[in-house]
């Protein structure tokens, strides 16, 4: 890649690229990252990829050091991260994918030069990884659904999902809006409840949506009984014409059809909003997928790149220490 070269920028220049060219996803906006920094106390290192003179791409990652290993990290509950690329509308499709292939192949080229170790996962609409596979990272697949609002109806649903929601509707159950705090609280008790211990403490979650809160990233629905206590809780990301699930939680003891009530009301109300897509933001675990898979989304595919780049830490990733 003798034409492209890979330099770190500061957060003015990430922020005006990015307000030129705006994100498919939020995951990797100035205010989500400042958010993450400020939470998780984590070093962030912005990159621009440049072809001459001009900018083809930014991206950020979090960094660390492990063993006194330099790493690239994924953070915790940040479904994607990845690649922003400048908008090429007026371009060819074969030009627009020979810049993105030869971008992340340069950029393949910096992490293994540059971190004993990293981690990336792109979303679904960077589907072109081969330039890492090339150069030697293992790639996993995973799975997310998406629901496309335009054609969306409810003729979708599965026949049980239809029944759920109408025993919902005749408990008393109603949608609305609610606090990140009340969401936090069932969060844990989420976890709590299949014996799982939690990806990010009760503290340091509040205090991640409180920030993305006040950058008006968030938007926080609920599903309340009918003696008004929030029984099903969901907060979403905005971006532009999409929406991303993204924290939830259910009461223990809560009425049945109360989370499909809330996903309901959700891709209800984001398409009367004029919302191109809701991406579920998962379908890996399979009692989580049925229940998914039920309002009739499409399936997508999307890829988690890592490799070890040195003795310590390629025995390290072994033993899952990564």
């Amino acid at each position: 890649m003798a034409d492209l070269k890979i330099e770190k920028i500061d957060a003015e220049a990430y922020s005006k690229f990015l307000a030129n060219n705006p994100p498919s996803s939020p995951f990797s906006l100035p205010e989500f990252l400042a958010a993450y920094r400020e939470t998780f106390s984590t070093e962030s290192e912005l990159l621009s990829i440049n072809r001459n003179d001009s900018t083809v791409a930014v991206c950020a990652l979090f960094v660390g050091r492990r063993a006194s290993q330099k790493l690239v990290k994924l953070m915790p509950i940040r479904p994607y991260d990845g690649v922003h690329f400048r908008s090429l509308e007026s371009s060819t499709n074969q030009k627009r994918e020979y810049d993105v292939l030869t971008a992340l192949q340069a950029l393949a080229e910096y992490l293994k030069r540059n971190f004993a170790f990293y981690q990336m996962v792109f979303p679904p609409d960077t589907s072109d990884i081969r330039a890492f596979q090339w150069d030697g990272a293992q790639v996993v697949t995973n799975y997310t659904y998406v629901m496309d609002l335009p054609g969306f109806t409810e003729d979708g649903y599965t026949k049980s999902l239809r029944e759920v929601l109408r025993g919902a509707q005749n408990s008393g159950l109603a949608g609305g809006m609610c606090g990140v705090d009340e969401l936090v609280s069932l969060q844990q008790l989420s976890y709590e409840r299949h014996g799982r211990r939690p990806p990010v403490s009760a503290g340091n979650l509040l205090a991640l949506l409180k920030r993305l809160d006040a950058a008006g990233l968030l938007r926080t629905r609920c599903v309340r009984n009918k003696n008004g206590r929030v029984v099903s809780a969901m907060t979403s990301l905005i971006r532009g014409r999409g929406m991303y699930l993204y924290v939830s939680g259910t009461d223990a003891i809560a009425e049945r059809g109360a989370s499909h009530l809330l996903y309901h009301n959700i891709l209800n109300e984001e398409k009367r909003e004029g919302k191109i897509f809701v991406d579920f933001c998962g379908a890996n675990t399979p009692s989580i997928n049925l229940f998914k898979s039920a309002f009739g989304p499409r399936l997508a595919a999307y890829f988690r790149v890592w490799r070890a780049n040195t003795l310590i830490t390629r025995l390290a990733s072994r033993f899952k220490k990564f």
